[in-house]
């Protein structure tokens, strides 16, 4: 718990100037920071998608998360910190990887919780789909589109 506590003094101490022999936690604690990134704008682009907010949406918004992920705490690192990354092995893209794919799975969590009726009605179509390609055949050809939500007795 001690350690705890001094690794966060020198995370968030300003120009602390932290070298790999002095704070050799370095690379984690920015990992954990790229997670914290990731999960929170995962968050917000789950939210953003599911209310039509047209600002980051899809590829775009997912690089521009890629690009906050990634270079946020290595602006962080330079300009506060002022980390003496080359004496760090990996350090400038440690935990990437890792935000990203937070980020990627916390967005499709929020997307799909808050557009059910959506991905319900997908799942629906996809049986409807393989029922009939099962029976009629794979190149069958549907005459009206059978919309299931609305023909339903539930």
């Amino acid at each position: 718990n001690h350690t705890n506590t001094m690794t966060w003094k020198k995370f968030t101490a300003y120009q602390s100037s932290p070298s790999a022999s002095g704070y050799p936690d370095l690379p984690e604690d920015v990992t954990y920071l790229r997670l914290l990134i990731g999960l929170l704008y995962g968050i917000s682009l789950g939210y953003r998608e599911s209310n039509n907010d047209i600002s980051l949406k899809g590829g775009i918004g997912i690089m521009f998360g890629l690009n906050v992920i990634a270079f946020l705490p290595i602006l962080y690192m330079n300009f506060y910190l002022t980390a003496e990354t080359d004496t760090y092995k990996a350090l400038n893209f440690a935990g990437v990887p890792n935000g990203l794919a937070l980020m990627l799975l916390t967005w499709i969590i929020f997307f799909t919780m808050l557009n059910e009726e959506v991905d319900l009605e997908l799942n629906t179509n996809a049986v409807i789909k393989a029922v009939v390609n099962a029976t009629l055949g794979e190149g069958a050809i549907i005459e009206e589109e059978v919309s299931v939500l609305e023909e339903s007795e539930f």
